[in-house]
């Protein structure tokens, strides 16, 4: 069974409260789908919110006199294009929890909405998941019958040995595999049956001589880019391409 996944993350520096700063990689939110478009979906509540609100890249910009300065403009892109969306979508949860009559009060007034950092940290703390409880159910959407979008049974039993082997795909997919692994441990910790290679969709568009002015015309990027699970969707749905138009097709199941 083939899996399509995606990942947002935050990578970078980040200082311990003793110590230097270490380079790694935090998830952030996962999504997985199945070639028979089964869904999962998880937020983490684990990442370092603080170093992600506060991360930025330095791009170029003009001064008073209209000429280019080069990396003096602070651009807070994980913020404005992931933690942006994933809050929309915590804000969303939180409103469909509340009952009936106070919904009626009005959507604004029910609770704070503004995109802030205590609200984000608020929303996280109530509704994202441990990577510990994020790794479970991973387990259960690979191996178990009957799995909801959320990772949980519905109906059925932990079958690793009856089902066929899971084979994961993503795009660009190097940081993606490696905060994957890294939810269950070491790479000899991930569950039994699970491979330990990624197959990388940009590799086999590249195999198959597919530019990325085809990709573009032929699976265009979803609207709401930068969310794990739509970004995943897209990931099956390039596949499904690449093997329409090159025929390819590797034996793995």
């Amino acid at each position: 069974m083939k899996y399509f996944l995606d990942t947002e993350f935050l990578e970078g520096a980040q200082k311990p409260l003793f110590g230097k700063a270490i380079n790694t990689i935090d998830l952030i939110s996962i999504g997985i789908v199945s070639e028979d478009e089964r869904k999962y979906y998880a937020i983490s509540k684990d990442f370092n919110l603080v170093a992600a609100w506060h991360s930025y890249q330095l791009e170029d910009d003009t001064d008073v006199n209209g000429d280019v300065v080069k990396n003096i403009k602070k651009v807070y892109w994980l913020r404005a294009n992931v933690l942006k969306s994933i809050f929309h979508e915590l804000i969303s949860q939180e409103y469909q929890g509340k009952n009936k009559s106070e919904r009626t009060i009005g959507y604004s007034r029910s609770f704070d909405t503004k995109f802030t950092y205590g609200n984000l940290k608020r929303l996280l703390k109530k509704y994202g998941k441990s990577n510990e409880t994020i790794a479970k159910e991973i387990k259960n959407f690979i191996y178990c019958e009957n799995i909801d979008e959320g990772g949980q049974i519905i109906l059925g039993n932990f079958h690793p040995n009856k089902n066929p082997s899971p084979f994961f795909y993503g795009y660009y997919a190097d940081y993606d595999w490696v905060v994957f692994c890294w939810l269950f441990g070491k790479m000899i910790n991930l569950p039994k049956g699970f491979p330990m290679f990624c197959m990388d969709l940009k590799q086999i568009m590249e195999h198959q001589g597919l530019s990325s002015a085809w990709k573009e015309q032929m699976c265009p990027n979803f609207a709401d880019e930068h969310n794990a699970l739509n970004d995943a969707l897209w990931n099956l749905k390039l596949y499904k391409q690449i093997i329409r138009t090159s025929g390819y097709n590797e034996e793995i199941n």
